[in-house]
């Protein structure tokens, strides 16, 4: 038995050691990005003096959130790390059950209409920092399993929520989200996608931008949706329905307008696309209707070939500035949105809603959004540039997870760690961006 049993014992320290050094960045980021100022300068304090300020409670979640918490009973965690509380200069934090109770507190009162103005601050230091230069907006909706509250059972039978996220990038990287509606679960995908776009503009115009593409599955196959895109300027591609009209036009397309479709490398492949105008009984204009389409070769004696697979997307980008083949491949870039959406929801713990009302658990999820900006942020503005496309989990495990010994000496406070000094300079030079983002 002795053999296996490594030969040291444990005992107890007094000395203040913390893995959330980076977690102390993160709250000088936050500070820098002004959010600290604008909560406390808009959102309504507590009714007594001595209560815990709007503040203290979002600073808590958003670290919750970074740090990779589940439940609120994690807090707890954050809470009794004196290491990390000693290096932001806190006493003390709000506990599960006080930020329970704001949440629930915050959710009857419809304070989301506050965090939702620091979402769009996050978004105007996005446009403004000049990454990046086209905009291309990505809406979809997503599922939270949720039995316990007042969640509704959604399309696919899942009891909870179904959030709406939009999402401004570059078309593939560097997301930032524009847009959070935190719905009840049985919400039809459809609706809020005219919403989330409007919003979106207004932040864009605000900013002095514009946005170049919107991209949708068929939930934004809406005429008053390609209406608002065509009456603004917005080049949109949108997967249609196979509704009887899509269905008459493909088939009236000419068996010799078929063209086979060749990979990003220049490869044919077994599939073809061909394109025709259609147009919406309720929609104003006319657009071109992209299909596409797979080859199969029967295996018998005629060796005859036959189709399957077949998918449609609308767009209004001219055929001379984009062709159909490339608009095919521009609108499946859209799939980087549901990337955009797992890194979020298992990044930041957010297929988790802590409270039975739905009020409530939209207080939670759209702090979780404004944890997630402030990533997104903190990524594209402060991190090297190895990081910029990272997800959170990998951040979080590569960069925030710092262990150190917090000290006193001199006058001043230390965060010890075992690092190779490249490190340390690397570090210290992101600190000197974030001074750089606060006082510049």
């Amino acid at each position: 038995m002795t053999d296996r049993v490594l030969s040291f014992q444990l005992k107890q320290t007094r000395e203040k050691i913390s893995d959330r050094g980076g977690l102390a960045i993160i709250d000088e980021f936050i500070q820098a990005l002004g959010i600290r100022k604008q909560i406390e300068t808009e959102y309504p304090l507590p009714g007594s003096n001595r209560g815990i300020t709007p503040y203290e409670y979002i600073r808590t979640l958003i670290y919750h959130f970074i740090d990779g918490g589940r439940y609120l009973e994690d807090i707890r965690d954050i809470r009794n790390d004196e290491g990390f509380r000693k290096l932001v200069d806190i006493e003390t934090l709000p506990s599960p059950d006080s930020i329970g109770d704001w949440l629930r507190r915050q959710g009857s009162l419809g304070q989301e209409h506050y965090l939702q103005r620091i979402l769009e601050r996050t978004v105007g230091y996005y446009l403004r920092s000049g990454k990046v230069n086209d905009y291309t907006l990505d809406i979809d909706a997503t599922l939270i399993e949720s039995d316990k509250g007042d969640g509704q059972k959604s399309y696919n039978g899942t009891i909870g929520y179904h959030p709406m996220l939009g999402y401004l990038s570059d078309g593939t990287d560097h997301p930032i989200c524009s847009a959070v509606k935190f719905r009840q679960g049985n919400e039809s995908p459809q609706t809020d996608i005219l919403e989330s776009l409007k919003k979106t503009l207004r932040i864009l115009e605000f900013n002095g931008k514009s946005l170049k593409f919107f991209r949708s599955d068929s939930a934004g196959y809406q005429s008053k949706i390609i209406n608002h895109c065509q009456d603004n300027g917005i080049r949109y591609t949108i997967t249609a329905d196979f509704d009887s009209s899509v269905i008459e036009d493909i088939g009236r397309i000419s068996p010799t307008a078929w063209l086979r479709i060749r990979d990003r490398e220049g490869i044919l492949t077994d599939c073809e696309y061909a394109e025709t105008i259609h147009i919406m009984n309720d929609s104003n204009h006319s657009f071109r209707l992209i299909v596409k389409r797979k080859r199969n070769r029967q295996i018998d004696l005629f060796d005859e070939v036959f189709y399957s697979d077949y998918y449609a997307v609308i767009a209004n980008i001219p055929e001379e500035e984009m062709s159909g083949d490339v608009v095919l491949f521009q609108h499946q870039q859209r799939g980087n949105c549901e990337r955009f959406i797992k890194d979020g929801k298992y990044g930041l713990a957010l297929q988790y809603v802590p409270c039975r009302t739905i009020e409530a658990n939209r207080i939670y999820y759209t702090i979780g959004m404004l944890a997630y900006n402030v990533m997104k942020l903190f990524q594209l503005l402060i991190l090297p540039e190895r990081y910029s496309t990272c997800l959170i989990e990998t951040i979080r495990r590569k960069v925030l997870r710092i262990v150190g010994r917090v000290v006193n000496t001199s006058r001043q406070l230390w965060l010890a760690v075992n690092r190779a000094f490249e490190w340390i300079e690397e570090y210290t030079q992101i600190r000197l961006k974030i001074a750089n983002l606060r006082y510049g």
